[in-house]
């Protein structure tokens, strides 16, 4: 008995495990510090892109990201800077406290929902930077955070050590960017995750048939909440420096055009291929003396995207048309003309 394999299945997913041990190799392919770093900063935010996303799939648009970002990266600054800590528990306590102040301001500010909900959250991103330029006796203010490096991690006869170079950084993120797009694709999987595009969709009709919209935005504001404060965290470590203007409304705003452009139907991919896009392209602009260069290629960036493909999708849509329009188109084609 002869088994039917769908090829066209199987060799799209063949060819994303080829990338993903590509990138899993590329500290073996170059050692160039530069170019890792972009990786790095890259995958750190694919992670808050991924939040924003989530929490777009909902229904509500938020503005200010970038505040659970410095939340998380001033949390983990200080543990480790004022108080002693060691990064690692820092780093996941930092996660938890930028998911506690997400469920305080979810709580509060989602019961006012639509153009509101965005104004307060983008007001919070201001509020965030002006309590961490002022706080000086436990922000530094302007001259910031001087963030310590993660303790080396001994494994036998070999050690991780994150003071020689850059590759442990890289790795480390690897496996947060896949923790976390593991669990943003559970969620979007299950029953929740229909939960949440049925409250983005229909928030009338949700709440008649017995959904408690504010229940799901709140979820899906206080998890978005804990990967970005992870996220700010390692930003905080990775830069070994941490002041308030480099977590601001730029820095949201930036957040909203990756997730435009990677695709907001997407939880895990648009977030990924939007964050690696952009930031690389934009690190390597900003190297031109051309004042506002990053601004505008992304600004150039979403009309593109928002004039040449459907609403609602982005590049990581492409992904699927490429594979059913023209590799699947011309095997078919070529078929046909065999059996003529």
């Amino acid at each position: 008995m002869m088994t039917y394999i769908d090829y066209k299945d199987v060799v799209p997913k063949a060819v994303i495990g080829l990338v993903v041990l590509l990138i899993l190799l590329v500290p073996i392919i170059t050692t160039n510090e530069s170019t890792l770093s972009i990786l790095i900063l890259s995958g750190i935010w694919a992670i808050a892109v991924m939040g924003f996303t989530l929490v777009l799939r909902t229904g509500q648009f938020s503005l200010g990201q970038a505040a659970f970002m410095a939340i998380g990266g001033y949390t983990s600054a200080i543990l480790t800077a004022q108080m002693g800590w060691s990064f690692w528990p820092a780093f996941l306590l930092a996660g938890l406290v930028s998911g506690l102040a997400a469920f305080l301001v979810g709580m509060v500010v989602l019961r006012v929902g639509g153009i509101y909900f965005s104004i307060i959250t983008l007001s919070l991103c201001e509020v965030i930077r002006i309590v961490a330029q002022q706080w000086e006796s436990v922000t530094r203010g302007a001259r910031g955070l001087i963030t310590a490096q993660p303790n080396p991690i001994p494994l036998g006869f070999f050690e991780i050590n994150f003071f020689s170079s850059t590759v442990p950084y890289f790795y480390l993120t690897v496996c947060l960017v896949a923790f976390t797009a593991l669990v943003f694709w559970r969620i979007g999987e299950s029953r929740l995750g229909r939960s949440f595009a049925g409250v983005a969709l229909n928030p009338v009709l949700a709440e008649h048939q017995g959904m408690y919209l504010m229940k799901y935005r709140v979820i899906a504001f206080t998890v978005a909440g804990v990967f970005t404060g992870l996220a700010g965290s390692l930003y905080a470590h990775f830069l070994t420096v941490l002041t308030p203007t480099m977590l601001g409304l730029w820095q949201s705003i930036q957040i909203l055009i990756m997730s435009i452009v990677g695709g907001i139907g997407s939880l895990v991919g648009g977030p990924i291929i939007g964050s690696i896009l952009l930031y690389t392209f934009g690190s390597y602009l900003t190297r031109l003396d051309i004042y506002g260069i990053q601004q505008l290629l992304f600004g150039a960036v979403v009309v593109l995207v928002l004039l040449f493909l459907p609403k609602g999708t982005g590049l990581v849509d492409l992904w699927g048309r490429f594979w059913t329009k023209v590799i699947w188109r011309e095997k078919e084609f070529e078929m046909d003309e065999a059996e003529e």
